[in-house]
């Protein structure tokens, strides 16, 4: 799914002047994960309290995985430009998740739509331009990067449009 939505936003970003918008990532991580899971799965978007007892107030998930009515995987995505608090804020409130049910994969998927270098950012991206293997801290919570996947825009451009899984341990 990664490496698709970064094939996808480079290639939008090459055929239209239509800015990528964290909704319609949101979507197309759907199409994708539901062509990809098993049939047993089912993927739903824009979660809230009716189905996640233990969110607060207005809170949503983006999308969440479930298997026989049991969620194994909640997923935020967020724009790496974004300026409401940025991923910061949501690995926060993945964290309280995480808190409350442990068996719950909690990822945190930061795209990034404007082009940047193979190496960047260099806190999540190693040399090699893999996923940095050390455990990070962000805002208080250990995080591990568990993919980057990169998508080149164009033969002539070494900059690539990028997507970053991260991981709430």
């Amino acid at each position: 799914m990664l490496q698709g939505l970064a094939h996808w936003m480079a290639y939008r970003n090459e055929m239209s002047n239509i800015k990528v918008i964290e909704s319609d990532v949101v979507f197309v991580a759907t199409d994708l994960l539901r062509t990809l899971l098993p049939k047993d799965y089912t993927v739903n978007r824009e979660i809230g309290k009716k189905s996640l007892r233990f969110l607060k107030g207005k809170q949503r998930i983006d999308l969440g995985i479930k298997l026989d009515d049991t969620f194994q995987c909640l997923i935020e995505f967020k724009l790496a430009d974004a300026t409401n608090g940025g991923y910061k804020k949501d690995v926060k409130k993945m964290k309280q998740i995480k808190q409350f049910d442990n068996n719950i994969d909690c990822l945190v998927i930061i795209l990034y739509r404007k082009s940047c270098d193979y190496h960047s950012p260099r806190v999540f991206v190693g040399e090699n331009g893999q996923a940095t293997r050390k455990k990070i801290i962000v805002e208080g919570t250990p995080v591990k990067v568990r993919r980057v996947c990169n998508s080149f825009t164009s033969k002539n451009n070494n900059m690539s449009k990028k997507t970053i899984c991260l991981e709430i341990l």
